[in-house]
């Protein structure tokens, strides 16, 4: 009998849990039927340095047509324990028409780092309860590199010219430096350079001038991409195993070979 009693008891249980998962699927089906809404965020880049800016577009359309609509919405910028980083997304807030695109500016942090954009939606439709969507966007933010060049002058005359860094034969346009040399003296020049589009390994660049005179011959720098996600996943893995090994030493019967002797 206590057999048949634990086998009617589980099956109440199993019909309780089949029940609470169709009333979820429904409630969940119900939900889906009420997303009449198209949202998201684009941009062209999603890494920059440090103070750098980002651009990103959102935009928000209900499908459906309502007596009244008002859209509302909110920006942030947070980092990966979930601090919202202060004026980071401007604007920050705000209200919207039905369709439309709005332009957000995202300022990065002087911290490098993975950032998240997130973006909420709230949806108010013929006076009834409001209804809200997110969406969000990573963002990574890294060291540029410090390109430096020292430029001697061995002529009779000064120096005195407006150069560009050139990395992989490609000019820099904001890199534009106002070069002074005077004869028999060499000045030293930097600049921050970062690109998101820079692939691990070895490249190259020079000075030169606007029409691509070159002022410093070709030097060489090596970039290491940042991305240190497979070195957690592997202590991740190291972690798991040495936990393993220590559960495994503990609970290792220990033999009884008996007492010992007694002395004669």
């Amino acid at each position: 009998m206590k057999v048949w009693t634990m086998l009617a008891a589980v099956l109440v249980v199993f019909s309780a849990g089949a029940v609470l998962l169709s009333e979820t699927g429904s409630e969940s089906e119900a939900a889906d039927s009420e997303q009449t809404a198209n949202y998201s965020i684009t941009g062209d880049e999603t890494s920059v340095k440090p103070s750098g800016e980002l651009k990103f577009d959102m935009t928000f359309k209900e499908i459906s047509s309502y007596t009244t609509l008002s859209i509302s919405y909110t920006a942030k910028l947070t980092n990966s324990s979930g601090t919202t980083q202060s004026s980071a997304v401007s604007p920050s807030s705000g209200d919207m028409d039905n369709g439309e695109v709005v332009a957000l500016t995202v300022t990065a942090p002087t911290t490098t780092g993975r950032y998240t954009l997130t973006v909420t939606w709230t949806e108010s439709i013929d006076g009834g309860s409001d209804m809200t969507y997110t969406d969000s966007v990573d963002i990574k933010v890294v060291t540029p590199i410090t390109l430096s060049a020292t430029i001697s002058n061995n002529g009779e005359v000064d120096i005195n010219t407006t150069v560009y860094f050139f990395v992989d034969g490609e000019k820099i346009e904001d890199s534009a430096t106002t070069l002074k040399v005077s004869p028999g003296s060499s000045s030293t020049i930097s600049y921050k350079y970062y690109s998101s589009n820079l692939s691990h390994g070895q490249h190259s660049f020079y000075v030169a001038t606007s029409d691509g005179s070159i002022v410093l011959e070709k030097s060489t720098f090596y970039y290491e991409d940042g991305n240190y996600d497979w070195l957690n996943y592997v202590m991740a893995i190291i972690f798991i195993i040495v936990i393993i090994a220590f559960i495994y030493v503990v609970r290792k019967p220990v033999k009884n070979y008996g007492k010992p002797k007694a002395r004669r």
